[in-house]
């Protein structure tokens, strides 16, 4: 079985390079970072982690196409691959929906905004920089002219674009490496609907892509306490009040009506009285939660709907969800 880790840009630099070095050492196949507007910087994260470590990959997931220039995108990651000895991934796509807004740029509507053309844009201005020669590119978003690497790219970068949009996730498989269905929560269900709109695009391509998934992971030898650190992690509250589809739920016996008291409680302002509201049900349909034998059991239900490097985003007792769940563990 193929694993990674995943981790939120909260870690300090130091404490992101001891989780990767630790992985390295239990068999992760590589380690994600999520690039935020008001975090730290995925770049530098996987700078430090490439210089310590030796083995493992490293991935962007993701960088967004509003604040990163194609260009600089290519000549930064070029640069990491150098660094590491040709380990990492660029893992890109729009960004996220609450905070790219905040510094001018628009995502919706999707008639006018026009996303696929724009990650279209993106992949094809890095992957030119990246084979050397003058780039000469007019693009509704991109505008590049006679510009030329100065220095080679020894080894290929992967692409990786990451996208909730089926039509975009259809659009990913026929020009990338692979694929990130989910940022965190999603379930098995809903996953293997992704991974279909995937498969379309990879008949389209003659080939498959990877397929990446973050999964946040709870786990505990007391499945109390691994649902309790689920509970108590403000991003999975924030999601299930304001982002999850109640119609989502309903096949895990989750429907609107069991969600109504807690989002009611979310938006009154009482997250503590939110958090006890929390249907146990939604934990297990949304997260790899539980004791480490019901984790890698849940792994097997998302890869058996198709994903085919999950990527574990652990939380609440992080050592012992790295060590139980490791790869030949």
């Amino acid at each position: 079985m193929k694993l990674a880790v995943g981790f939120n840009p909260v870690l300090s630099v130091q404490a992101a390079v001891a989780q990767a070095s630790r992985a390295e050492s239990l068999g992760y196949d590589s380690v994600w970072v999520h690039e935020s507007l008001y975090q730290r910087d995925v770049v530098t994260y996987m700078s430090a982690m490439a210089s310590g470590t030796r083995r493992i990959g490293l991935g962007s997931g993701v960088i967004n196409t509003f604040t990163r220039h194609p260009v600089t995108a290519a000549t930064t990651f070029a640069t990491l691959s150098e660094l590491s000895g040709g380990r990492v991934t660029l893992g890109l796509g729009l960004g996220s929906f609450p905070t790219i807004p905040l510094i001018g740029h628009r995502i919706f509507p999707v008639g006018e905004t026009k996303p696929i053309r724009r990650i279209r844009e993106y992949v094809e201005v890095v992957r030119s920089v990246w084979e050397g020669g003058e780039v000469d590119f007019d693009g509704d978003f991109f505008q590049v002219h006679g510009l030329t690497l100065g220095f080679k790219v020894d080894r290929r970068v992967p692409i990786f674009i990451a996208s909730l949009s089926p039509k975009t996730q259809e659009f990913a498989a026929t020009v990338a490496d692979g694929v990130i269905l989910s940022p965190a929560l999603s379930t098995v269900l809903a996953t293997g609907e992704m991974v279909e709109k995937v498969r379309r695009g990879e008949a389209k391509r003659g080939h498959a892509v990877e397929r990446a998934s973050y999964m946040l992971t709870s786990v505990d030898r007391d499945p109390v306490m691994a649902a309790k650190a689920v509970k108590d992690y403000y991003f999975f509250v924030y999601q299930l009040a304001e982002v999850v589809k109640p119609e989502s739920l309903a096949p895990y016996g989750v429907g609107e009506e069991d969600l109504r008291p807690m989002r009611e409680a979310w938006r009154r302002g009482d997250e503590v009285g939110a958090r006890r509201l929390i249907p146990e049900a939604a934990i297990e349909a949304l997260t790899v939660t539980g004791t480490p034998d019901h984790a890698l059991a849940r792994v097997g239900e998302y890869m058996k709907a198709g994903v085919t490097l999950p990527i574990l985003m652990p939380i609440g007792d992080v050592g012992l969800a790295l060590s139980e769940l490791a790869p030949g563990g």
